[in-house]
Parts: structure tokens; sequence; C-alpha cells
């Protein structure tokens, strides 16, 4: 079995709402009005893993040294406004943990630099980040959306998958997965 069927084996045993697309990395197109979408966003300057703490990284220069990528991600309905609120949450820890486990998997693979980007800002803090630094360095993600993937034009592209808003009735969280 080679490691893209290890991936998708192991997505396909987690969840009956997650699924492993691999897609070509060079068309990763980055954009900087959707990292400007950060500014406007209420986690801005207090999660570790996201802007302006992630702005120093040349993430066109972080992708372009990876050769393999998957799209990880998850679809997961909902009925009324209390349902979105708790998959909201639930969808970017799947998508979230998941990745974590792939990269574990690669790395016994000996993909050593392997690395994952999140969908959504990190949720591992339940009580908010720390002030001071990161409280779980080793498991939080940058989210893909800080790194400037219009991750909506990414999955219509090589998905098929057309987001609008407002969701209406399903949940999308999608991470990338390099190696």
């Amino acid at each position: 079995m080679n490691i893209e069927e290890k991936i998708a084996d192991y997505v396909d045993k987690k969840s009956q709402y997650l699924k492993a697309s691999k897609v070509d990395i060079r068309s990763i197109k980055l954009e900087e009005r959707v990292r400007l979408q950060c500014f406007h966003c209420e986690k801005y300057e207090q999660k570790w893993t996201c802007p302006p703490r992630v702005n120093r990284i040349n993430f066109e220069k972080v992708f372009s040294e990876y050769s393999n990528a998957m799209i990880i991600y998850c679809k997961i309905p909902y009925r009324n406004k209390t349902e979105y609120v708790m998959v909201r949450e639930d969808s970017t820890n799947l998508v979230h943990k998941t990745l974590l486990e792939l990269e574990k998997i690669l790395y016994k693979n000996n993909q050593v630099f392997a690395m994952s980007f999140i969908g959504g800002s990190c949720k591992l803090c339940k009580d908010g980040c720390s002030k001071k630094r990161c409280r779980f360095p080793n498991l939080a993600r940058i989210p893909l959306e800080a790194t400037g993937v219009n991750v909506m034009d990414f999955v219509k592209r090589e998905l098929g998958i057309e987001i609008k808003f407002p969701l209406d009735g399903y949940m999308y969280r999608f991470g990338l997965l390099l190696w």
C-alpha cells in the first residue's frame, strides 16, 4: 500500500464525514485579499497560529518546498442554529486531529517534514489562548486561510465543491496535508 492509499484508508475508517483527495500542490494560489480577511476576524491577534503572529512566514516559498498535497475535509449536516454552532467546532476539531494523526503516519514513512494546515482557527484551548505563548505548539496548526489560500476557489477547482454563503444545512471544513 503506497502512502496515498494509507492516508485514504485511515481517513475512510476515521469518520463517515471525512474524505481525502490528492491535489496538485502547484495549483495552490495565495491571495493577499484572503489574508486581509483575517484582519476583520474576531480571532485576529488572539490566536498564536493566526495573523499577525504568522505574518513573517513566506507561505508561497513553504508550499514550493513540498511535492505532495492532499485536502482532508469533512461535510457534516446540521438542522438548526444550535447544531450549526456545535458542528462548526466539531468539524474543526475532527479535521485538526485527523491531520495530526496523518502527520504521524507520514513521519513513520520517512516523511519527516510533513506538515498540515487546519480549516478555521485553532480550537485546542477551550478557555482561550494563553497571553504569553501557545500552550500546545506541538499540536497547534496554522489555518489554511491564514496562509492566503482562497479555500473556496481551491476546493471548487480541485474537488468541484462550490461553497455558497450563507451555509445551508451542511458545514464543510478543509485542511491541507503536505509532504
